[in-house]
């Protein structure tokens, strides 16, 4: 009877193991075609970050997924960020890319234009985490402004003059640095907070 339970709670743990591990390997881009989103790795998969140092120096990259066209000759967005961040400096993955925007927009036009893949690298903005308390930090990206088209969204610049309207992409969690990335770290403090008032 005891070796019973003890098989079947090594099987309960199994199992749970291994959907762990898949969903952190099955981790997938946003669905949709022709997003926009910021993310802490250059393939579009990885939008919170859960220990963050501080004065660690994070890139935060700027990544289109699942483009509807294969030539971009510029783009637009704007972003902001929270006290708890610095910005360092805006790199560009094409080499010719012209900024016209002002602090906290991109309005990139590029001399030749970048070929698109399923996720494509636009640029990486170099953000230090500089609060010593461990205070969750957020990055939020926008349309542009002034913007070509919807503010609320980013555009794209394609072949022939072409500017479109981008989504974003939404995470159920905003683009963090140690904050809240998984459900059951948002359950466990919501049980925490209501712990306190039984």
């Amino acid at each position: 009877m005891l070796g019973g339970n003890i098989m079947k709670t090594a099987i309960i743990i199994i199992c749970y193991l291994i959907t762990v591990c898949i969903g952190t390997v099955w981790a997938q881009m946003d669905e949709d075609e022709n997003v926009i989103g910021l993310y802490f790795d250059e393939t579009g998969e990885t939008d919170c970050l859960t220990s963050v140092p501080t004065h660690s120096q994070i890139p935060c990259y700027i990544v289109l997924t699942r483009p509807t066209f294969s030539d971009l000759y510029g783009f637009e967005l704007g972003f902001q960020y929270s006290s708890e961040l610095i910005h360092l400096g805006t790199t560009f993955e094409n080499d010719q890319a012209l900024n016209f925007g002002s602090e906290g927009n991109l309005i990139v036009g590029f001399g030749i234009p970048t070929y698109t893949s399923d996720a494509t690298l636009l640029a990486t903005l170099n953000m230090m985490y500089v609060d010593v308390s461990n205070t969750p930090a957020s990055l939020i990206l926008s349309g542009a402004s002034p913007s070509s088209l919807d503010s609320a969204y980013p555009a794209v610049l394609l072949a022939e003059g072409e500017v479109i309207s981008t989504a974003l992409h939404d995470p159920v969690f905003p683009h963090q640095m140690n904050g809240v990335c998984e459900f059951e770290d948002r359950d466990a403090a919501w049980s925490e907070v209501k712990s306190i008032y039984r």
